[in-house]
């Protein structure tokens, strides 16, 4: 039994101290990547009557293009169709460009980024149309060659226009921008 714990532990020192090398990452010029994953958005920032009614974690797909090693641009959507009772729908479009600012298993990155959102239900509850510009600080780390998990939080400001009531709005705020899942290729 002593002799297996000792094994065992001195397997997982040997995958601990060599995890970077197991771990090499996929920054590099001409790569590309699909990234899946959620968040909070801008409405949950912001007291807008009813969005919360319509509005639930939307993920959000998108691509990613390394220009170089160390930046990277990328655009994505998100969609949301809701039936029943609530019928709605949701839609987020995105671009934006990243800078690592070291290219390592762990990548810290600082990257700005546009959207577009509008927001819908029947019955009219909620027909909201956004523009909003974000700076975001975050990292990526990279399990293998391939595939990386990251997180990011950012300041925005932007403006809303709620077409039921004729309300147009500006907002500035922080803001997480939650935890995606990369796969490059």
């Amino acid at each position: 039994m002593k002799k297996g714990l000792l094994f065992l532990l001195a397997g997982l020192i040997v995958v601990v101290m060599s995890g970077s090398a197991f771990a090499a990452n996929s920054l590099n010029s001409g790569s590309k990547a699909i990234s899946v994953g959620m968040g909070d958005n801008i409405f949950s920032h912001k007291a807008i009557p009813n969005v919360d009614a319509v509005i639930n974690d939307v993920v959000d797909i998108s691509g990613r293009f390394m220009v170089s090693n160390d930046v990277a641009l990328y655009g994505g959507f998100g969609l949301q169709t809701d039936g029943g009772d609530a019928d709605g729908t949701y839609l987020s479009l995105t671009v934006g460009f990243r800078k690592y600012t070291k290219v390592a298993d762990l990548a810290p990155f600082v990257a700005a980024q546009l959207s577009y959102i509008t927001v819908k239900s029947d019955p009219n509850i909620v027909d909201l149309s956004v523009i909003d510009a974000a700076c975001l600080f975050g990292a990526e780390y990279f399990l293998g060659a391939q595939f990386s998990f990251e997180g990011a939080v950012g300041v925005g400001i932007g403006q809303y226009s709620n077409d039921l009531n004729n309300a147009d709005d500006t907002y500035f705020g922080t803001r997480t921008v939650g935890v995606r899942a990369n796969f490059y290729f």
